[in-house]
């Protein structure tokens, strides 16, 4: 069961100016960076406040560190912006098949290691009214 929005995913050519506009706009502080080789961006996680079932929502601003990245083919396309949401849940694998028994795409066969030790999968954007979504089960709940 989907329980949360973990975060918004929002694209950007320069982290470090982002994370300043942010902070200085809205006082959000970083919580965690990394950069995801596999994913090919540097990210940043802005804590946005804590939620009922013990998790947190987010902000996610993502730097490509390679233009061939999917956030890289993204803005080069869009531009800077939301990129995708991501609804969290305490088992990504069993909401994943459920939503693909729905008919929806899911881009991955297998979960992958997101921020910060989460495991991840997408719904593909198509099936989705245009919305790229991202599932989420977070260190702490797997």
């Amino acid at each position: 069961m989907l329980t949360r929005i973990d975060h918004i995913g929002i694209a950007c050519f320069d982290l470090d100016k982002t994370v300043e506009f942010y902070r200085a706009t809205y006082g959000f502080e970083v919580h965690h960076t990394e950069i995801n080789e596999e994913q090919g961006v540097r990210e940043a996680m802005l804590k946005i406040n804590e939620t009922s079932d013990g998790g947190a929502s987010y902000l996610q601003l993502l730097e490509p560190t390679r233009e061939d990245s999917a956030v890289g083919k993204w803005l080069a396309k869009n531009g800077e912006g939301v990129h995708h949401i991501a609804f969290g849940t305490a088992d990504v694998d069993a909401d994943a098949a459920g939503i693909r028994g729905k008919g929806v795409r899911v881009l991955y066969d297998e979960p992958r290691t997101g921020s910060m030790g989460s495991r991840i999968t997408f719904l593909h954007p198509k099936d989705c009214h245009g919305v790229l979504t991202e599932l989420v089960t977070s260190a702490t709940e797997h």
